[in-house]
């Protein structure tokens, strides 16, 4: 990847000004399928917002105005990280990894707007220049968190929300059945009032207090789901001899951030995420 950097990934970004509604905000998303939306001011980034910061601002408090009336200027993410068009791969994964975010900003010497690139734009580089480099148990997380198809979905929940990780593997027989994302989880938060990845859906202590009043999910309802209720079942999966590039692919290709790694007999022994590929990039 000689020679690659930042301004070869770069993308035009969906932009919005500060005073622009979280509703616009909205729409934009919708429209062109996206995640997040760089707030700019005079052709400079001033924020960026996310899916999640729409989210994390709704749960921590009812707004008394509707989504025409709160302005990005109040629930972006400010001095977002930027980067140099001139910036190499290699640094700019690293700094993904140390500063826990998946997109940066490119700027020109002048600190003006060129564009964005996220996490799946350096595992898309990666497939294309990085073919043959790593084989997959090189850079596999060997620890899994699993559950049996038949156990309690709020025991996928606590594993989440215990170990801080978005995906628990279904194992029959030591082998994946399933996996289990927390987007999948999206809808049973809901009806439960729970968290899928943090602790719960709103930050307000009074609503929080009750919660903690009465188990993870509600006496006579927590055994109604089980996991192979939500789970996608029949997991695409990697071999630890697979090209990492391979596995890499098969990710970007089904819109997916992890695959179960299977050893002898199909058995489970690890997973390997977008996240260990740009630990592999950065490497």
């Amino acid at each position: 990847m000689a020679g690659l950097d930042a301004g070869h990934l770069v993308r035009k970004p969906i932009t919005l000004a500060p005073d622009s509604t979280v509703l616009e905000a909205r729409d934009l998303m919708i429209k062109y399928n996206v995640s997040r939306i760089v707030v700019s001011r005079d052709g400079r980034a001033a924020g960026l917002l996310t899916e999640k910061d729409i989210a994390r601002f709704l749960y921590k408090e009812v707004p008394a105005r509707s989504l025409g009336e709160i302005t990005l200027d109040e629930v972006m993410t400010r001095n977002p990280v930027t980067v140099g068009e001139d910036a190499d791969l290699k640094s700019c994964a690293q700094t993904m990894l140390d500063r826990g975010i998946s997109s940066l900003l490119v700027v020109d010497a002048k600190k003006k707007l060129k564009g964005i690139f996220t996490k799946s734009d350096l595992v898309d580089a990666y497939v294309q220049h990085y073919a043959g480099a790593h084989k997959v148990g090189k850079f596999m997380t060997e620890k899994v968190w699993t559950v049996s198809p038949d156990e309690p979905i709020h025991m996928a929940m606590l594993l989440m929300n215990m170990h801080r990780v978005s995906r628990i593997v279904v194992v029959r027989f030591g082998r994946p059945v399933g996996i289990i994302a927390s987007r999948d989880l999206l809808p049973v938060g809901a009806v439960f009032g729970t968290g899928t990845v943090g602790s719960y859906w709103t930050a307000r202590p009074d609503i929080i207090a009750k919660k903690r009043q009465q188990w993870f999910i509600p006496s006579g309802i927590k055994t109604a789901f089980v996991a192979s209720d939500v789970m996608t079942r029949d997991p695409l999966v990697a071999r630890v001899n697979d090209d990492l590039a391979d596995a890499a692919y098969a990710m970007v290709r089904n819109r997916i951030s992890g695959l179960p790694v299977v050893g002898r007999k199909n058995r489970l022994v690890g997973i390997v995420t977008k996240t260990d590929v740009i630990r592999a990039l950065a490497a």
